[in-house]
């Protein structure tokens, strides 16, 4: 059965007829009906007697059919529908058995099978009740309710089959929105400690270096230590909250310090102020991770950054004279920081490109303006 709890979980997936009241038992008060029509003329010891072997043949048909599937199903709805038509002239309520053949019919899969066993069950027993010139009393509600019965049991799992896809759709979204809340997560931890970190082994190594010969120069290289790692604690605490993200002029700003740190040369052409917000948010963290790229990877001595807005794109250009090329195949090694930016990129509906610079790296970035 499928049960649908307050906090929105699928307890069960196994049809709609598990629990006691939606099993076989309680739908045998409904044989009441067929002795109905002897309350105004008693039934002889030979209707007695065929009614009797009816019930015979039709309980373990019922209890086996209610499980059934498929050419199963149809099998018992067909033998309803034999007992029915065989007990017409019996003088019982024989219309019974045909609406218990309606209920069964709804399970039957696709719904248009469904639908046309049941108007053919109705249509069996309209026929049988005509043939046999019986009065529409006798006939006319059991016409019906083969068709209502039906129809409401053919609604009722149609209903709990959306409810069924709806409840696992509402499952894979949550199952896809943690997953890529984790992909997030380790993106913006990889930006900010991957930054992070390699400042402060720049700043600490040139600490060593100038403490030899100028106290207060590796004094200040040090504060500058501390306060990358204090900058950098709250950073990955903004990330984990899913809070991480600055603007252009601060990433710029650190990039400066970064590159300056490991003796690269910086120029910047346009104006971040130029850009978006939305737009220029996502090309922060673009330029965080390709600047430190550069310091980390490309040993360059310089690095050029132009910002600009070319139609509808909001771009960025990262450009270094390293040694971090494109391979003769075309190619360009691919690191979790490069992936990491283009699934960050594409997810705002832009791109990412590495181009050759000759010597060195050309990281092109565009997200729509």
């Amino acid at each position: 059965m499928t049960t649908v709890v307050a906090t929105g979980e699928i307890v069960g997936v196994k049809g709609v007829r598990d629990s006691w009241w939606d099993g076989p038992w309680p739908w045998l008060a409904y044989l009441v009906f067929y002795p109905m029509p002897w309350l105004w003329r008693g039934p002889t010891g030979v209707q007695f007697a065929l009614s009797a072997a009816a019930l015979a043949v039709f309980l373990p048909t019922y209890f086996a059919t209610y499980a059934a599937r498929g050419w199963r199903l149809v099998a018992g709805c067909a033998t309803f529908v034999a007992i029915a038509v065989a007990m017409a002239q019996v003088g019982g309520g024989w219309t019974v058995f045909a609406v218990y053949a309606g209920a069964a019919a709804a399970w039957l899969r696709p719904y248009r099978a469904a639908v046309a066993l049941i108007a053919v069950i109705a249509i069996v027993t309209l026929a049988t009740a005509l043939i046999l010139s019986q009065p529409p009393l006798y006939y006319a509600a059991g016409v019906l309710l083969v068709v209502m019965t039906g129809g409401a049991n053919l609604s009722r799992q149609m209903f709990f089959d959306r409810t069924e896809a709806l409840l696992a759709s509402q499952e894979e979204v949550r199952r896809l929105a943690g997953t890529a809340e984790r992909e997030r997560i380790g993106r913006d931890l990889h930006d900010v400690v991957g930054r992070t970190l390699t400042l402060i082994a720049l700043k600490a190594d040139l600490a060593v270096r100038l403490g030899g010969r100028d106290a207060e120069a590796a004094t200040n290289e040090m504060r500058g230590v501390a306060d990358a790692a204090r900058e950098g604690l709250a950073e990955v605490r903004a990330a984990l909250a899913g809070q991480v993200g600055s603007g252009l002029v601060h990433e710029l700003a650190a990039s400066a310090t970064a590159l300056d740190a490991a003796g690269v040369s910086m120029s910047v052409t346009g104006d971040p102020a130029e850009l978006p917000a939305d737009a220029g948010a996502v090309l922060a963290m673009t330029l965080r991770e390709a600047v430190t790229n550069v310091v980390r990877h490309a040993g360059a001595a310089r690095c050029r950054i132009e910002l600009a807005v070319k139609g509808d794109m909001a771009r960025l250009v990262v450009s270094d004279d390293g040694t971090g090329g494109i391979a003769p195949d075309g190619s360009a090694a691919e690191g979790g920081g490069i992936r990491g930016m283009r699934q960050r990129l594409v997810a705002a509906g832009g791109v990412l490109r590495l181009e050759d610079a000759r010597p060195g790296l050309r990281l092109v970035a565009e997200v729509p303006a």
